[in-house]
């Protein structure tokens, strides 16, 4: 019985401590609130007694930072497109076929013309690949007839001259006609000529004729 008696007043002690320890804690917010409340007025009104140096409350004083700009390219594009040298490279064909350009056939010819003329054969020798009606048309002077397609039957009628000349030039039009590399190639690997003496005038009688130069119509050579 006793010990019951002896906890009613320690349970009342304590929850009166707990009650003044609330009390003072709201005491205390209270005061804090209050003297902030307190200090932003008063701030207010000495920012309004100093009107030319007064801190304008409307103005953001932390601006965001923005990225600087891109330096500017001196450079314009169209520097930039004159300054660019394109590169040419040049595509070597590797067939085998030795190739002369007109340069070459005109001085080639000036001098199977001046052989023929004081001896009467000429260690070079022009071979026409066209087609017969073409040979007769118009063809270089002096230039064997021996057209591709054909080129087996008459290959022995025309050999003991091909064999005597260093210079075995075959030509046809030109541009596109590819008879003058085929009739080429199998002088070497058919027909048993040197490969080093054939050579072959890709720019062909078209060119030839553009550039003025002597020709000769029928059936024969010269």
């Amino acid at each position: 019985m006793n010990i019951e008696k002896s906890e009613g007043p320690e349970k009342t002690n304590e929850g009166a401590q707990a009650t003044t320890q609330t009390g003072c804690s709201g005491s205390l917010l209270k005061s804090i609130v209050l003297i902030t409340a307190g200090s932003a007025l008063l701030a207010l009104a000495i920012n309004s007694l100093r009107p030319s140096k007064a801190i304008d409350l409307s103005r953001n004083y932390f601006p965001s930072i923005e990225a600087p700009d891109q330096p500017e390219n001196n450079l314009n594009e169209a520097d930039t497109q004159q300054d660019v040298v394109p590169v040419v490279v040049e595509t070597q064909i590797d067939d085998g076929i030795q190739r002369l350009t007109f340069e070459d056939i005109r001085d080639h010819f000036m001098t199977a013309e001046d052989e023929f003329a004081s001896t009467g054969e000429s260690i070079v020798a022009f071979v026409d690949a066209r087609v017969r009606d073409q040979y007769e048309d118009g063809h270089i002077p002096g230039a064997i007839w021996l057209y591709h397609y054909e080129s087996g039957d008459l290959i022995d009628d025309v050999r003991p001259q091909l064999e005597m000349a260093f210079f075995i030039i075959v030509y046809c039009n030109g541009g596109d006609c590819e008879d003058s590399l085929h009739l080429a190639a199998d002088l070497g690997s058919l027909y048993g000529l040197p490969p080093e003496n054939v050579y072959v005038y890709e720019g062909g009688f078209n060119e030839w004729k553009e550039n003025e130069m002597p020709v000769k119509t029928g059936s024969e050579a010269r």
